[in-house]
């Protein structure tokens, strides 16, 4: 393992065994909402109230690197990736869960429109990366 691997095994370590196993264990089947759920809450009490400083809040955060790759009325994309995410597809047996992750975009990006909004995400198995929508409800 390099030294490089081997700081960030030991830096997300703890919070890894919690988010990864433990509240999976106690929370069973309610795992992805209550996270997703968690994530709104956790930019709430974070006060992030501009989108674009979530590419920083994330790296901060060590969720890994943020990118907004698609800009809609409707919709905003972005990919999460970076040695963090990786090592999370590989403990996880490439099943990861990044509910927080997308509850927490989805609630920064609606403080910073106005506009609510809900998100979701998917897994590129491939290239070990998380691809996140927020979809916005416009009336």
């Amino acid at each position: 393992m390099s030294e490089t691997q081997n700081d960030l095994t030991e830096k997300y370590f703890a919070v890894s065994v919690l988010r990864d196993f433990v509240l999976p264990d106690l929370l069973d089947k309610d795992t992805p909402e209550l996270l997703y759920w968690a994530g709104k809450d956790l930019s709430r009490r974070l006060a992030v109230q501009d989108m674009n400083d979530l590419p920083h809040v994330f790296k901060n955060a060590g969720f890994g690197e943020l990118a907004i790759t698609n800009q809609s009325k409707t919709s905003y994309k972005y990919t999460l990736s970076g040695p963090e995410v990786i090592q999370r597809f590989n403990l996880n047996n490439d099943n990861p869960e990044f509910s927080l992750e997308s509850g927490f975009i989805s609630e920064t990006v609606q403080n910073s429109i106005g506009l609510s909004s809900m998100g979701s995400f998917s897994l590129d198995l491939k290239n070990k990366i998380v691809n996140i929508l927020i979809q916005i409800e416009r009336n």
